[in-house]
């Protein structure tokens, strides 16, 4: 139920030739240093496989966190507007008054100009932009990856800071989804501390976009289609970039406030873990006794799914209307898209938060001994996840219509048998704390998961339904239509705080710069994006 979102990669990039500072003359080399750093962990996370890049999220945030302050720094004495004026009167943990902030004096030789792969747009997008940001330049000096060049220090504080959302909502992805399907069934305290972790990230993540969205668009600059070669009057353009439109940002931390309130409820949700544990064929509970389903707040948690749904539908309608070429401010532009897989994503993740809330709805009227109205709502899910029919009518139906659909059955069975082989196979590795398999759990926003409990539950009521206490089944046409309003469970976080430079690290930066050695060659970016890989969130 958290989105897997792949990190950029950036070009090199050397301050000294851009800034010089006459208070703090060390501080362009030394951020270029930090910035030298971040830019190789990106580079090496982009090479590595799925499983190992799980484990390198950490060393990626650690480079985030030498970089910014550096990054705060040169933008405070820039004086520059995208950074709120407060920031230099609070450190990155929020809320405690600093000391006096030291005066940082920066001269402008000339514009910062740095490049960065786009990770959310889609792929004509990024072709788009960068056909335009080459017009009127050496087609033979322009790299072949997939980065687009922007202006401004801007662009390289909204690309740094949504680079470090993504890698807080990979760790939350990766906190939960190991412990969740370990080798060995994690106790109540185990599952309770993984989810509590990462909705601390995923709160984290929410605070940064929504922090983002304050931002004026971020744009690329190129001439006009008006310009030939040598016409030094062309008319300049602003392009804007999907992945930093203000609407993007606040669709981004709508997705995250909705995933954090689905994990407020899978801490307490048994049956989610009942369905995990049964097919893992590692474990040796069921020996001993049956999965523990303890009586949970039903109502509570339906109403909690219900506004997990609504802030995942306000996502994809912001998302939904770059998707559709339309930005923040009203441009138009057919080209100018978000992918369409992440959008999906958020329409897929609120239908199962409405799934979600149908079932627990339905669990409620079970205990209350209405198990007709349970099993109605139960098929109101289904029909919420766009699942055909139910379980147990498909089971009624089988003997008369045995030669119909036929090979769609085998077919699903067949990648049921798959996707079991792919769980046993994580269960029995050697390294139970990482995912070794090409399975992508919660890829399709936990559709598949909670179709599983839907199918178990569903069986389970019919029989109980069949041979004690007959009721009648209502239609479920109309119960999803009918769901009450949501119920917030965390609080929005506040805006995120940029992280300032300690007062000792300040002082050392007074010190003169150190020569540069020309003898040292800066490793080229040609070529580090030319296999790019597809993209997939759904």
């Amino acid at each position: 139920m958290v989105i897997s979102f792949a990190l950029p990669t950036t070009s090199h990039v050397q301050f000294q030739s851009f800034i010089h500072s006459n208070t703090h003359p060390s501080l362009p080399q030394v951020g270029s240093t930090a910035r030298h750093g971040l830019r190789v962990a990106l580079k090496k996370h982009k090479r590595l496989t799925p499983a190992q890049q799980a484990s390198h999220l950490p060393h990626v945030l650690i480079a985030l966190n030498e970089y910014i302050p550096y990054l705060s720094a040169i933008s405070r004495g820039l004086s520059s507007n995208s950074w709120r004026e407060d920031a230099a009167a609070e450190d990155a943990e929020g809320g405690r008054r600093s000391q006096d902030v030291e005066g940082i004096d920066i001269l402008l030789r000339s514009e910062i100009e740095v490049e960065w792969r786009p990770t959310l747009s889609s792929m004509s997008t990024i072709s788009m932009l960068r056909q335009t940001a080459m017009r009127g330049n050496d087609s033979s000096s322009s790299s072949s990856s997939a980065r687009v060049k922007g202006r401004g220090l801007d662009f390289e504080i909204a690309f740094v800071l949504s680079t470090l959302a993504y890698v807080h909502s990979s760790l939350a992805r990766t906190k939960y989804l190991t412990t969740l399907y370990s080798a060995h069934t994690p106790t109540v305290e185990q599952k309770v501390a993984a989810i509590q972790a990462a909705t601390k990230h995923l709160l984290q993540v929410s605070s940064i976009h929504s922090y983002l969205a304050t931002f004026s668009p971020v744009s690329i600059s190129a001439p006009s289609n008006t310009y030939t070669p040598g016409d030094s009057g062309a008319e300049m353009l602003k392009i804007p970039v999907p992945d930093l439109d203000p609407s993007m940002q606040s669709a981004l931390s709508s997705l995250a406030l909705a995933e954090a309130t689905l994990l407020a409820v899978l801490k307490d949700d048994a049956f989610i873990s009942a369905c995990i544990q049964s097919r893992n064929k590692n474990d040796t509970e069921w020996m001993i006794k049956s999965p523990d389903i303890p009586k949970v707040r039903t109502l509570l948690f339906a109403r909690l799914c219900v506004r997990a749904a609504e802030y995942a539908e306000q996502a994809a309608a912001s998302a939904g209307m770059l998707q559709k070429g339309k930005g923040s401010h009203g441009d138009t532009g057919s080209e100018r898209k978000i992918d369409s897989d992440l959008v999906n994503y958020m329409t897929t993740l609120a239908k199962v938060a409405r799934a979600k809330a149908c079932r627990f709805f339905g669990i409620d009227a079970e205990m209350s001994g209405k198990v007709g109205e349970g099993i109605a709502w139960l098929r109101a899910a289904r029909a919420v996840l766009g699942f055909k029919g139910s379980t147990a009518e498909a089971d009624a139906e089988k003997p008369s219509k045995s030669r119909l659909g036929g090979f769609s059955r085998l077919k699903k069975e067949w990648s049921e048998r798959k996707e079991e082989k792919k769980i046993e196979k994580v269960a029995t590795s050697s390294k139970a704390s990482e995912l070794e398999t090409d399975i992508d759990y919660g890829d399709d926003a936990g559709r598949e998961e909670e179709g599983r409990v839907i199918d178990i539950l569903e069986k389970k009521w019919m029989k109980m339904n069949d041979t004690v206490n007959t009721q009648l089944i209502p239609s479920s046409s109309s119960y999803a239509a009918n769901l009450p309003s949501g119920r917030d469970i965390l609080t929005p976080p506040a805006l995120y705080v940029p992280p300032m430079l300690e007062p000792e690290q300040l002082v050392r930066l007074r010190a003169p710069a150190e020569p540069i050695d020309s003898s040292v060659e800066v490793e080229s970016s040609e070529g580090e994006d030319e296999k790019e890989t597809s993209r997939s969130y759904y």
